[in-house]
Protein backbone atom coordinates (compact mmCIF):
# COMPACT_ATOMS: atom_id res chain seq x y z
CA UNK A 1 0.00 0.00 0.00
CA UNK A 2 0.91 3.50 -0.53
CA UNK A 3 1.66 5.46 2.41
CA UNK A 4 -2.05 7.53 2.46
CA UNK A 5 -3.55 4.10 1.78
CA UNK A 6 -1.68 2.39 5.23
CA UNK A 7 -2.86 5.20 7.20
CA UNK A 8 -6.81 4.50 6.25
CA UNK A 9 -5.98 1.17 7.09
CA UNK A 10 -4.47 2.13 10.38
CA UNK A 11 -6.75 4.58 11.29
CA UNK A 12 -9.83 2.06 11.06
CA UNK A 13 -7.69 -1.03 12.73
CA UNK A 14 -7.31 2.09 15.90
CA UNK A 15 -10.91 2.48 15.73
CA UNK A 16 -12.00 -1.00 15.57
CA UNK A 17 -9.32 -1.81 18.77
CA UNK A 18 -11.08 1.32 20.55
CA UNK A 19 -13.90 -0.94 20.71
CA UNK A 20 -12.24 -2.98 23.07
CA UNK A 21 -11.11 -6.09 20.12
CA UNK A 22 -7.01 -7.51 20.11
CA UNK A 23 -5.95 -6.89 16.31
CA UNK A 24 -2.58 -8.57 15.44
CA UNK A 25 -0.73 -6.69 12.42
CA UNK A 26 1.94 -8.06 10.77
CA UNK A 27 4.24 -5.21 9.42
CA UNK A 28 7.14 -4.64 6.89
CA UNK A 29 9.34 -1.21 7.47
CA UNK A 30 6.43 1.42 9.04
CA UNK A 31 6.57 4.88 8.83
CA UNK A 32 7.04 6.53 11.75
CA UNK A 33 3.60 8.03 12.10
CA UNK A 34 2.21 4.38 11.07
CA UNK A 35 4.57 3.05 14.11
CA UNK A 36 3.74 5.09 16.37
CA UNK A 37 0.06 4.24 16.34
CA UNK A 38 0.98 0.59 17.71
CA UNK A 39 0.41 -0.12 21.73
CA UNK A 40 2.51 -3.33 21.61
CA UNK A 41 5.26 -4.60 19.95
CA UNK A 42 6.48 -8.58 19.46
CA UNK A 43 9.93 -8.38 17.28
CA UNK A 44 11.38 -11.46 15.99
CA UNK A 45 14.52 -11.49 14.41
CA UNK A 46 16.16 -14.36 11.83
CA UNK A 47 14.96 -17.55 13.25
CA UNK A 48 11.39 -16.52 14.93
CA UNK A 49 13.99 -15.44 18.31
CA UNK A 50 12.33 -13.30 20.11
CA UNK A 51 14.16 -10.08 21.13
CA UNK A 52 11.53 -7.64 22.05
CA UNK A 53 7.78 -8.29 23.63
CA UNK A 54 6.59 -5.32 25.27
CA UNK A 55 4.88 -1.94 24.75
CA UNK A 56 5.45 0.99 22.75
CA UNK A 57 4.86 3.90 25.17
CA UNK A 58 5.02 6.29 27.02
CA UNK A 59 2.08 8.34 24.82
CA UNK A 60 3.25 11.72 24.09
CA UNK A 61 1.36 14.43 22.34
CA UNK A 62 2.80 16.23 19.68
CA UNK A 63 3.85 19.91 19.92
CA UNK A 64 2.52 20.99 16.48
CA UNK A 65 -1.21 18.67 15.92
CA UNK A 66 -1.30 17.95 19.60
CA UNK A 67 -2.64 14.49 19.16
CA UNK A 68 -1.33 11.48 21.25
CA UNK A 69 1.02 9.01 20.10
CA UNK A 70 3.22 5.47 21.02
CA UNK A 71 6.75 7.13 21.21
CA UNK A 72 8.68 3.73 21.21
CA UNK A 73 10.51 5.03 24.52
CA UNK A 74 10.38 1.97 26.17
CA UNK A 75 11.95 -0.18 23.22
CA UNK A 76 14.35 2.45 22.58
CA UNK A 77 15.73 2.49 25.86
CA UNK A 78 15.27 -1.51 26.27
CA UNK A 79 18.04 -1.74 23.44
CA UNK A 80 20.34 1.57 24.72
CA UNK A 81 20.81 -0.20 27.91
CA UNK A 82 22.04 -3.96 26.80
CA UNK A 83 25.20 -2.45 26.09
CA UNK A 84 27.43 0.98 25.48
CA UNK A 85 28.34 0.23 22.37
CA UNK A 86 24.79 -0.33 21.10
CA UNK A 87 23.97 2.95 18.85
CA UNK A 88 21.82 5.76 20.60
CA UNK A 89 18.87 6.99 19.28
CA UNK A 90 18.81 10.47 17.68
CA UNK A 91 15.18 11.47 18.72
CA UNK A 92 13.17 13.96 17.60
CA UNK A 93 11.00 12.91 14.09
CA UNK A 94 13.26 9.59 13.66
CA UNK A 95 11.73 6.72 12.99
CA UNK A 96 12.09 3.97 16.08
CA UNK A 97 11.22 1.18 13.74
CA UNK A 98 14.24 1.88 11.31
CA UNK A 99 16.29 2.20 14.35
CA UNK A 100 15.55 -1.27 15.86
CA UNK A 101 16.50 -2.58 12.56
CA UNK A 102 19.69 -1.08 12.72
CA UNK A 103 20.36 -2.15 15.71
CA UNK A 104 19.62 -5.92 14.69
CA UNK A 105 21.88 -5.72 11.86
CA UNK A 106 18.67 -5.87 9.48
CA UNK A 107 18.63 -2.52 8.45
CA UNK A 108 19.20 -0.98 5.15
CA UNK A 109 23.13 0.58 7.01
CA UNK A 110 25.89 -1.78 7.13
CA UNK A 111 25.21 -3.93 9.61
CA UNK A 112 27.47 -3.33 13.48
CA UNK A 113 28.61 -5.82 15.25
CA UNK A 114 27.65 -4.49 18.76
CA UNK A 115 28.51 -7.89 20.78
CA UNK A 116 24.84 -8.45 22.21
CA UNK A 117 23.01 -11.55 21.45
CA UNK A 118 19.51 -9.88 21.76
CA UNK A 119 17.57 -13.12 22.58
CA UNK A 120 19.34 -13.83 25.63
CA UNK A 121 19.05 -9.92 26.29
CA UNK A 122 15.46 -10.67 25.75
CA UNK A 123 15.05 -13.34 28.60
CA UNK A 124 17.14 -11.75 31.13
CA UNK A 125 14.98 -8.35 30.61
CA UNK A 126 11.71 -7.84 33.02
CA UNK A 127 9.30 -7.96 30.02
CA UNK A 128 10.42 -11.94 29.88
CA UNK A 129 9.94 -12.62 33.14
CA UNK A 130 6.48 -10.53 33.12
CA UNK A 131 5.38 -12.39 30.07
CA UNK A 132 6.22 -15.87 31.89
CA UNK A 133 3.99 -14.96 34.73
CA UNK A 134 1.36 -14.02 32.24
CA UNK A 135 1.24 -17.43 30.67
CA UNK A 136 1.52 -19.50 34.38
CA UNK A 137 -1.28 -17.91 35.38
CA UNK A 138 -3.61 -18.20 32.50
CA UNK A 139 -6.98 -19.85 33.17
CA UNK A 140 -8.93 -22.16 30.64
CA UNK A 141 -11.36 -20.49 29.68
CA UNK A 142 -14.91 -21.99 28.83
CA UNK A 143 -14.89 -23.56 25.38
CA UNK A 144 -16.47 -22.01 22.27
CA UNK A 145 -18.83 -23.58 19.98
CA UNK A 146 -20.61 -22.20 17.37
CA UNK A 147 -24.12 -23.57 16.44
CA UNK A 148 -23.20 -23.42 12.40
CA UNK A 149 -20.29 -22.38 10.66
CA UNK A 150 -21.58 -19.39 8.71
CA UNK A 151 -22.06 -16.63 11.09
CA UNK A 152 -25.55 -15.79 8.89
CA UNK A 153 -28.30 -17.68 8.22
CA UNK A 154 -29.03 -19.17 4.89
CA UNK A 155 -31.07 -16.27 3.71
CA UNK A 156 -28.96 -13.91 4.74
CA UNK A 157 -26.33 -15.19 3.05
CA UNK A 158 -28.68 -15.59 -0.07
CA UNK A 159 -29.56 -12.32 -0.04
CA UNK A 160 -26.40 -10.92 0.33
CA UNK A 161 -24.50 -13.04 -2.85
CA UNK A 162 -27.13 -11.97 -4.23
CA UNK A 163 -26.75 -8.44 -3.82
CA UNK A 164 -22.94 -9.08 -4.31
CA UNK A 165 -23.02 -10.63 -7.50
CA UNK A 166 -25.28 -8.17 -9.03
CA UNK A 167 -22.81 -5.62 -7.82
CA UNK A 168 -19.72 -7.59 -9.62
CA UNK A 169 -21.84 -8.04 -12.67
CA UNK A 170 -22.92 -3.93 -12.81
CA UNK A 171 -18.80 -3.47 -12.71
CA UNK A 172 -17.86 -6.08 -14.92
CA UNK A 173 -18.38 -3.66 -18.11
CA UNK A 174 -15.69 -5.91 -20.31
CA UNK A 175 -18.08 -8.97 -19.62
CA UNK A 176 -21.14 -7.62 -20.37
CA UNK A 177 -19.99 -4.69 -23.11
CA UNK A 178 -18.61 -7.83 -24.76
CA UNK A 179 -22.04 -10.50 -24.72
CA UNK A 180 -23.35 -7.20 -26.30
CA UNK A 181 -21.16 -6.07 -28.59
CA UNK A 182 -20.84 -9.60 -29.84
CA UNK A 183 -24.75 -10.06 -29.67
CA UNK A 184 -25.49 -7.28 -31.68
CA UNK A 185 -23.04 -7.99 -34.10
CA UNK A 186 -23.94 -11.66 -34.94
CA UNK A 187 -27.65 -10.59 -35.35
CA UNK A 188 -27.22 -8.28 -37.75
CA UNK A 189 -25.00 -10.24 -39.53
CA UNK A 190 -27.20 -13.37 -40.71
CA UNK A 191 -30.45 -11.44 -40.31
CA UNK A 192 -29.04 -9.06 -43.09
CA UNK A 193 -28.16 -11.74 -44.95
CA UNK A 194 -31.72 -13.27 -45.94
CA UNK A 195 -33.31 -9.26 -45.60
CA UNK A 196 -34.21 -9.80 -49.15
CA UNK A 197 -35.44 -13.65 -48.68
CA UNK A 198 -37.58 -13.84 -45.94
CA UNK A 199 -40.07 -17.21 -45.61
CA UNK A 200 -42.71 -15.45 -47.53
CA UNK A 201 -40.64 -15.32 -50.51
CA UNK A 202 -39.50 -18.96 -50.37
CA UNK A 203 -40.46 -21.07 -53.05
CA UNK A 204 -37.43 -23.44 -53.88
CA UNK A 205 -34.40 -24.94 -52.09
CA UNK A 206 -31.88 -22.78 -52.49
CA UNK A 207 -33.87 -19.76 -50.93
CA UNK A 208 -35.11 -22.43 -48.05
CA UNK A 209 -31.57 -23.84 -47.89
CA UNK A 210 -29.96 -20.26 -47.23
CA UNK A 211 -32.67 -19.46 -44.57
CA UNK A 212 -32.37 -22.19 -43.06
CA UNK A 213 -28.67 -21.97 -41.96
CA UNK A 214 -28.86 -17.88 -41.29
CA UNK A 215 -31.54 -19.09 -38.76
CA UNK A 216 -29.60 -21.35 -37.30
CA UNK A 217 -26.74 -19.56 -37.29
CA UNK A 218 -28.49 -16.65 -35.81
CA UNK A 219 -30.12 -18.96 -33.08
CA UNK A 220 -27.25 -21.18 -32.59
CA UNK A 221 -23.91 -18.40 -31.79
CA UNK A 222 -26.11 -16.55 -29.77
CA UNK A 223 -26.19 -19.43 -27.16
CA UNK A 224 -22.86 -19.88 -28.03
CA UNK A 225 -21.73 -16.99 -26.92
CA UNK A 226 -22.62 -16.82 -23.64
CA UNK A 227 -20.78 -20.27 -22.76
CA UNK A 228 -17.26 -18.84 -24.10
CA UNK A 229 -17.27 -15.26 -22.34
CA UNK A 230 -18.80 -16.41 -18.97
CA UNK A 231 -15.80 -19.01 -18.45
CA UNK A 232 -13.88 -16.27 -16.78
CA UNK A 233 -16.74 -15.41 -14.45
CA UNK A 234 -16.31 -18.28 -11.98
CA UNK A 235 -12.24 -18.83 -12.82
CA UNK A 236 -11.47 -15.55 -12.14
CA UNK A 237 -13.20 -15.77 -8.63
CA UNK A 238 -11.85 -18.81 -7.23
CA UNK A 239 -8.58 -18.13 -5.20
CA UNK A 240 -11.51 -15.22 -3.48
CA UNK A 241 -13.75 -18.09 -3.48
CA UNK A 242 -11.31 -20.48 -1.75
CA UNK A 243 -10.20 -17.93 0.99
CA UNK A 244 -13.71 -17.00 1.80
CA UNK A 245 -15.43 -20.56 2.27
CA UNK A 246 -12.19 -21.41 4.34
CA UNK A 247 -13.21 -18.29 6.42
CA UNK A 248 -16.85 -19.84 6.87
CA UNK A 249 -17.94 -16.54 5.04
CA UNK A 250 -21.00 -18.40 3.13
CA UNK A 251 -22.11 -21.63 1.89
CA UNK A 252 -20.91 -22.83 -1.60
CA UNK A 253 -24.96 -23.10 -2.40
CA UNK A 254 -25.32 -19.64 -0.82
CA UNK A 255 -22.43 -18.80 -3.61
CA UNK A 256 -23.37 -20.37 -6.33
CA UNK A 257 -27.21 -19.25 -6.18
CA UNK A 258 -26.48 -15.68 -6.20
CA UNK A 259 -24.62 -16.20 -9.71
CA UNK A 260 -27.25 -18.24 -10.95
CA UNK A 261 -30.29 -15.80 -10.28
CA UNK A 262 -27.68 -12.46 -11.03
CA UNK A 263 -27.01 -14.01 -14.56
CA UNK A 264 -31.03 -14.13 -15.50
CA UNK A 265 -32.17 -10.80 -16.40
CA UNK A 266 -28.79 -9.89 -18.28
CA UNK A 267 -29.20 -13.45 -20.42
CA UNK A 268 -33.36 -11.76 -20.75
CA UNK A 269 -31.76 -8.64 -21.95
CA UNK A 270 -29.29 -10.27 -24.62
CA UNK A 271 -31.92 -12.02 -25.53
CA UNK A 272 -34.32 -9.13 -26.13
CA UNK A 273 -31.77 -7.21 -28.12
CA UNK A 274 -31.09 -10.50 -30.33
CA UNK A 275 -34.87 -10.45 -30.79
CA UNK A 276 -35.32 -6.93 -31.82
CA UNK A 277 -32.71 -7.18 -34.22
CA UNK A 278 -32.63 -10.52 -35.51
CA UNK A 279 -36.06 -11.55 -35.52
CA UNK A 280 -37.10 -8.41 -36.90
CA UNK A 281 -34.93 -8.03 -39.64
CA UNK A 282 -35.36 -11.55 -40.95
CA UNK A 283 -39.20 -11.23 -40.81
CA UNK A 284 -39.75 -14.35 -38.53
CA UNK A 285 -43.30 -15.42 -37.62
CA UNK A 286 -44.69 -12.00 -36.45
CA UNK A 287 -47.74 -13.56 -34.78
CA UNK A 288 -47.46 -12.79 -31.23
CA UNK A 289 -47.62 -16.30 -29.23
CA UNK A 290 -44.54 -16.94 -31.75
CA UNK A 291 -42.55 -13.66 -30.65
CA UNK A 292 -42.98 -14.68 -26.75
CA UNK A 293 -42.61 -18.32 -27.80
CA UNK A 294 -38.76 -17.54 -29.34
CA UNK A 295 -38.31 -15.48 -26.98
CA UNK A 296 -38.97 -18.42 -23.95
CA UNK A 297 -36.91 -20.78 -26.16
CA UNK A 298 -33.61 -18.48 -26.69
CA UNK A 299 -34.00 -17.60 -23.27
CA UNK A 300 -33.60 -21.13 -22.09
CA UNK A 301 -31.11 -22.49 -24.86
CA UNK A 302 -28.29 -19.07 -23.76
CA UNK A 303 -29.11 -20.07 -19.95
CA UNK A 304 -28.33 -23.43 -20.58
CA UNK A 305 -25.01 -23.02 -22.68
CA UNK A 306 -24.14 -20.04 -20.33
CA UNK A 307 -24.84 -22.64 -17.04
CA UNK A 308 -22.79 -25.03 -19.37
CA UNK A 309 -19.63 -22.61 -19.48
CA UNK A 310 -19.74 -22.12 -16.23
CA UNK A 311 -19.66 -25.42 -15.07
CA UNK A 312 -16.46 -26.59 -17.41
CA UNK A 313 -14.85 -23.00 -15.70
CA UNK A 314 -15.71 -24.98 -12.19
CA UNK A 315 -14.76 -28.49 -13.35
CA UNK A 316 -10.97 -27.60 -14.32
CA UNK A 317 -8.01 -25.74 -12.48
CA UNK A 318 -7.40 -22.42 -14.76
CA UNK A 319 -9.30 -20.08 -17.11
CA UNK A 320 -7.33 -20.78 -19.59
CA UNK A 321 -8.43 -24.52 -19.77
CA UNK A 322 -11.67 -23.90 -19.31
CA UNK A 323 -11.59 -21.41 -22.44
CA UNK A 324 -9.75 -24.22 -24.34
CA UNK A 325 -12.59 -26.87 -23.47
CA UNK A 326 -15.31 -24.95 -23.82
CA UNK A 327 -14.50 -23.80 -27.25
CA UNK A 328 -13.76 -27.50 -28.36
CA UNK A 329 -17.11 -28.43 -27.17
CA UNK A 330 -19.12 -26.32 -28.85
CA UNK A 331 -17.91 -27.12 -31.77
CA UNK A 332 -18.50 -30.96 -30.63
CA UNK A 333 -22.01 -29.71 -29.68
CA UNK A 334 -22.83 -27.65 -32.73
CA UNK A 335 -21.77 -30.86 -35.10
CA UNK A 336 -24.00 -32.92 -33.22
CA UNK A 337 -27.30 -30.94 -33.12
CA UNK A 338 -28.78 -32.65 -35.91
CA UNK A 339 -28.55 -29.80 -38.10
CA UNK A 340 -25.21 -31.01 -40.33
CA UNK A 341 -26.72 -34.49 -39.67
CA UNK A 342 -29.79 -35.62 -39.05
CA UNK A 343 -29.81 -38.51 -36.30
CA UNK A 344 -30.58 -41.20 -38.94
CA UNK A 345 -27.16 -40.12 -40.54
CA UNK A 346 -25.24 -39.93 -37.46
CA UNK A 347 -23.57 -43.73 -36.84
CA UNK A 348 -23.08 -45.35 -33.32
CA UNK A 349 -21.65 -44.59 -31.23
CA UNK A 350 -21.55 -41.22 -32.35
CA UNK A 351 -25.17 -40.80 -31.27
CA UNK A 352 -24.90 -40.38 -28.45
CA UNK A 353 -23.33 -37.28 -28.79
CA UNK A 354 -26.27 -36.19 -30.57
CA UNK A 355 -28.28 -37.48 -27.87
CA UNK A 356 -27.26 -36.08 -24.64
CA UNK A 357 -26.61 -32.56 -26.71
CA UNK A 358 -28.27 -29.62 -25.46
CA UNK A 359 -27.80 -27.69 -28.65
CA UNK A 360 -29.88 -30.21 -30.55
CA UNK A 361 -32.81 -29.31 -27.75
CA UNK A 362 -32.19 -25.89 -28.18
CA UNK A 363 -32.49 -25.80 -31.74
CA UNK A 364 -35.46 -28.28 -31.81
CA UNK A 365 -37.44 -26.09 -29.84
CA UNK A 366 -36.67 -22.61 -31.31
CA UNK A 367 -36.11 -23.65 -35.12
CA UNK A 368 -39.23 -25.52 -36.14
CA UNK A 369 -42.32 -22.78 -34.97
CA UNK A 370 -40.31 -20.68 -37.97
CA UNK A 371 -41.01 -23.12 -40.87
CA UNK A 372 -44.55 -24.71 -39.46
CA UNK A 373 -47.60 -24.91 -41.63
CA UNK A 374 -50.93 -26.05 -40.10
CA UNK A 375 -51.66 -28.08 -43.32
CA UNK A 376 -49.81 -30.65 -45.45
CA UNK A 377 -49.18 -31.82 -48.95
CA UNK A 378 -48.46 -35.05 -47.44
CA UNK A 379 -51.24 -37.62 -48.45
CA UNK A 380 -50.75 -39.93 -44.91
CA UNK A 381 -51.46 -36.57 -42.79
CA UNK A 382 -54.69 -35.61 -41.42
CA UNK A 383 -54.75 -32.19 -42.57
CA UNK A 384 -54.21 -32.88 -46.15
CA UNK A 385 -54.14 -30.88 -49.17
CA UNK A 386 -53.71 -32.13 -52.52
CA UNK A 387 -50.14 -30.34 -54.12
CA UNK A 388 -50.24 -32.55 -57.35
CA UNK A 389 -52.53 -34.21 -59.51
CA UNK A 390 -56.12 -33.27 -60.60
CA UNK A 391 -56.92 -32.71 -57.31
CA UNK A 392 -54.37 -29.80 -56.87
CA UNK A 393 -56.59 -26.34 -56.08
CA UNK A 394 -56.06 -24.20 -59.56
CA UNK A 395 -52.56 -21.65 -59.36
CA UNK A 396 -51.78 -23.03 -55.73
CA UNK A 397 -48.90 -21.70 -54.36
CA UNK A 398 -49.27 -21.38 -50.92
CA UNK A 399 -51.51 -23.43 -48.37
CA UNK A 400 -52.84 -20.26 -47.19
CA UNK A 401 -55.92 -19.59 -49.50
CA UNK A 402 -57.02 -23.06 -48.55
CA UNK A 403 -56.90 -22.40 -44.75
CA UNK A 404 -53.82 -23.02 -43.68
CA UNK A 405 -51.64 -20.55 -40.74
CA UNK A 406 -48.05 -20.72 -40.24
CA UNK A 407 -45.04 -19.52 -41.66
CA UNK A 408 -44.12 -22.09 -44.03
CA UNK A 409 -47.03 -22.62 -46.35
CA UNK A 410 -45.22 -22.11 -49.16
CA UNK A 411 -45.27 -25.09 -52.50
CA UNK A 412 -41.90 -25.64 -53.21
CA UNK A 413 -40.98 -28.42 -55.69
CA UNK A 414 -38.27 -30.83 -54.50
CA UNK A 415 -36.30 -30.30 -57.41
CA UNK A 416 -32.96 -32.39 -55.92
CA UNK A 417 -34.61 -35.08 -54.45
CA UNK A 418 -34.24 -34.87 -51.14
CA UNK A 419 -37.50 -36.11 -49.80
CA UNK A 420 -37.35 -39.40 -52.37
CA UNK A 421 -33.96 -40.11 -51.05
CA UNK A 422 -35.34 -39.89 -47.55
CA UNK A 423 -38.20 -41.37 -47.37
CA UNK A 424 -37.97 -43.81 -50.97
CA UNK A 425 -39.70 -42.82 -54.11
CA UNK A 426 -42.69 -45.28 -53.64
CA UNK A 427 -43.02 -43.28 -50.54
CA UNK A 428 -42.29 -40.18 -52.27
CA UNK A 429 -45.09 -41.76 -54.92
CA UNK A 430 -47.91 -42.48 -52.75
CA UNK A 431 -48.02 -39.09 -50.64
CA UNK A 432 -46.69 -36.75 -52.90
CA UNK A 433 -48.26 -37.98 -56.37
CA UNK A 434 -44.69 -37.96 -57.95
CA UNK A 435 -43.58 -40.29 -60.25
CA UNK A 436 -40.15 -40.81 -62.04
CA UNK A 437 -38.51 -37.57 -62.76
CA UNK A 438 -41.19 -35.50 -61.45
CA UNK A 439 -40.36 -33.32 -58.74
CA UNK A 440 -42.12 -33.80 -55.72
CA UNK A 441 -44.53 -30.62 -54.57
CA UNK A 442 -44.80 -30.13 -50.95
CA UNK A 443 -45.37 -27.09 -48.45
CA UNK A 444 -41.69 -25.34 -47.17
CA UNK A 445 -42.99 -27.03 -43.60
CA UNK A 446 -43.25 -30.77 -45.09
CA UNK A 447 -39.44 -30.57 -46.94
CA UNK A 448 -38.22 -28.89 -43.72
CA UNK A 449 -39.09 -31.67 -41.35
CA UNK A 450 -38.22 -34.48 -43.57
CA UNK A 451 -35.00 -33.56 -44.37
CA UNK A 452 -34.60 -32.41 -40.67
CA UNK A 453 -36.63 -35.07 -38.91
CA UNK A 454 -38.20 -32.70 -36.99
CA UNK A 455 -41.43 -32.84 -35.23
CA UNK A 456 -43.46 -29.56 -34.37
CA UNK A 457 -45.52 -31.49 -31.74
CA UNK A 458 -42.01 -32.39 -29.87
CA UNK A 459 -41.00 -28.46 -29.47
CA UNK A 460 -42.58 -28.02 -25.43
CA UNK A 461 -40.74 -31.03 -24.78
CA UNK A 462 -37.62 -30.12 -26.18
CA UNK A 463 -38.23 -26.58 -24.06
CA UNK A 464 -38.49 -28.70 -20.86
CA UNK A 465 -35.94 -30.54 -21.44
CA UNK A 466 -33.88 -27.05 -21.89
CA UNK A 467 -34.75 -26.72 -18.16
CA UNK A 468 -33.82 -29.80 -17.10
CA UNK A 469 -29.94 -29.59 -18.92
CA UNK A 470 -29.90 -26.03 -16.95
CA UNK A 471 -30.71 -27.80 -13.85
CA UNK A 472 -28.48 -30.57 -14.27
CA UNK A 473 -25.30 -28.13 -15.01
CA UNK A 474 -25.81 -26.24 -11.96
CA UNK A 475 -26.17 -29.10 -10.00
CA UNK A 476 -22.93 -30.27 -11.56
CA UNK A 477 -21.15 -26.79 -10.65
CA UNK A 478 -22.40 -26.47 -6.92
CA UNK A 479 -20.59 -30.41 -6.59
CA UNK A 480 -17.28 -28.88 -8.48
CA UNK A 481 -17.18 -25.57 -6.25
CA UNK A 482 -17.89 -27.75 -3.28
CA UNK A 483 -15.77 -30.93 -3.83
CA UNK A 484 -12.94 -29.94 -5.89
CA UNK A 485 -10.23 -27.72 -5.02
CA UNK A 486 -7.95 -26.13 -7.93
CA UNK A 487 -4.89 -24.96 -5.59
CA UNK A 488 -2.07 -26.65 -4.22
CA UNK A 489 -2.18 -24.94 -0.88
Amino acid sequence: LDSRSARIVIRVVKRIASMGRTIICTIHQPSFEIFSSFDRLLLLKRGGLVVYNGDLGPVTESATTHQSYNSAHNMVGHFEGANPEVPRFTGGRANPAEYMLEVLGAGTGQAVDNGVVWEEEYKRSAMSRETEHKLANVSIGTKVEFKDRHAASLLKQLWYSTERWALLHWRNVGYNFTRILIIVIVSLLFSLSIVSSPMAHVFDQSALQSLNGCIFAGVFFIAAINAITTVGVLGEAQVVYYKEIAAGMYHPFAYLWGLTIVELPWVMFLVLVHTGIFYTIAQLDPSGGEVLRYILNMFLFCTTLLYFGQMISALVPTTKQASLAVGSLIGTLNLYSGFFMPESAIPWPWKLFYYISPARFGLKATMPPQFYCSKSCVAEDANYVACFGLDMPEGLTSLHSQGAWGPGCNVMADITGQVAYKKGADWVETNLGARGRMPAMLTVWDYWRITTESVYEDCWSYTLALVGFAVAFRIITFLAITYLKHIKR
